[in-house]
């Protein structure tokens, strides 16, 4: 997890980041992130093909919002990670997913009781 602009252009990070489970957190500082490529061969290669992957996910993600109703968005959160939903606030998937806390209760009641 890292705030790219904070990282790459040494500005002030704009996100908060808090684990909501116990976790094991690696950093590395951007100078030695920076001598990676003096170390690892084709580093370049790895490192455009993170970010293009990367892209790519963001870029599925904005698609999703644009073309999915929020009831797809449910599903596919819900069918893709079942588990977050006993992991992780409500609230917070509501927020991940676009939509009120509200619309999130809503559309769970309606997708439980699909499957009842």
């Amino acid at each position: 997890m890292v705030d790219l602009a904070s990282f790459i252009f040494n500005q002030p990070a704009r996100w908060n980041i808090q684990a909501l489970t116990d976790c094991v957190l690696y950093v590395i500082e951007t100078t030695d992130y920076q001598n990676i490529g003096r170390i690892i061969p084709h580093w370049t290669e790895l490192e455009k093909l993170f970010i293009a992957k990367c892209f790519i996910v963001l870029e599925d993600r904005v698609l999703q919002h644009l073309s999915l109703s929020a009831e797809e968005r449910y599903e596919q959160l819900f069918n893709f990670n079942k588990e977050l939903f006993n992991q992780v606030p409500l609230q917070y998937l509501a927020s991940m997913l676009g939509m009120t806390p509200e619309t999130f209760s809503r559309i769970r009641k309606k997708t439980a009781a699909k499957t009842s």
